[in-house]
């Protein structure tokens, strides 16, 4: 009986998961975290979840920096081998560490789609500890390279992701888009996950070169200081500025249209301002 691409992708994984079996007391099972099957244009793609450190002695204690996971990417196509795209692993604990007061950076790859040319997937920014919220969407090619995607949301939203301060437990929480422009109002909440967080207002454009740029608008770190319950509450207020950025941005456009049109970055409004020329984040694969 002739093997379906779905079996042949499963024969993979268990194959993948087998030569990546760790014999550790303290460590967690191998296991896929993610697969995407694509049958008719028989292509797939799968994430390998292991650990391969911990610098705890018992299952009780909590150690220095808690346990290293490793997070791989594997495609399959038409050759015979899953190929590797892309890993990343970092420590991470279910706990905030004494030494750091910190958890420490979540690796994990989430698969979003599959493309004639590579895997569109969401990874975690160097700079991103204590959460999985913060997330680049990216494309990983095939021969293992990391891309920014073609359209303005995804940009702008990594964009911030990368630039936005933090405090440990930090996502973007709004995105606003003018009708028709590559123009938008962000907002990214910044949280230390206990007992204090604020929201930061970004306007983000595109000029006429295609070059990136942002300015930040205003925060609230000056008002928001909140415990447990209050922190939603008080978060919906400052949330509703999102609104007023974006009519505020808005504003500056009808206003100011060279601002957007110039491939120089504005300078005289008053407001933090850049251009945006960083490289996506995570790990290359290793060949």
């Amino acid at each position: 009986m002739t093997e379906s691409f779905e079996e042949r992708v499963q024969r993979a994984i268990d194959e993948v998961v087998q030569t990546h079996q760790h014999d550790h007391p303290l460590y967690q099972e191998t296991s896929i975290s993610a697969r995407l099957v694509d049958e008719e244009q028989r292509r797939a793609a799968f994430v390998l979840r292991e650990q391969i450190d911990t610098d705890r002695a018992t299952p009780e204690d909590s150690g220095w920096l808690g346990d290293q996971f490793r997070y791989t990417l594997f495609y399959v196509g038409q050759e015979d081998e899953p190929k590797q795209l892309y890993e990343d692993h970092a420590y991470l604990s279910p706990s905030r560490q004494a030494f750091t007061d910190k958890r420490g950076r979540d690796p994990s790859i989430d698969l979003v789609a599959l493309a004639d040319d590579g895997v569109v997937a969401e990874v975690s920014p160097k700079e991103c500890e204590g959460t999985a919220y913060s997330k680049l969407k990216v494309k990983i090619t095939l021969d293992g390279r990391v891309e920014e995607l073609e359209n303005f949301e995804d940009q702008a939203r990594n964009l911030i992701t990368r630039i936005a301060p933090r405090l440990g437990y930090d996502y973007l929480s709004g995105f606003e888009r003018l009708e028709g422009q590559d123009v938008a109002a962000v907002r990214f909440t910044t949280e230390n996950g206990r007992t204090y967080g604020y929201d930061t207002l970004y306007l983000v454009w595109k000029d006429k070169e295609g070059g990136l740029h942002h300015q930040e608008l205003m925060d609230s770190r000056a008002t928001i200081t909140f415990t447990s319950g209050a922190s939603r509450r008080r978060r919906g207020v400052c949330g509703s500025r999102l609104a007023v950025a974006s009519s505020l941005a808005v504003s500056r456009i009808s206003s100011a249209k060279r601002l957007f049109s110039s491939s120089t970055t504005p300078g005289s409004s008053g407001v933090r301002s850049s251009s945006a020329a960083v490289p996506p984040g995570g790990v290359r694969a290793s060949p």
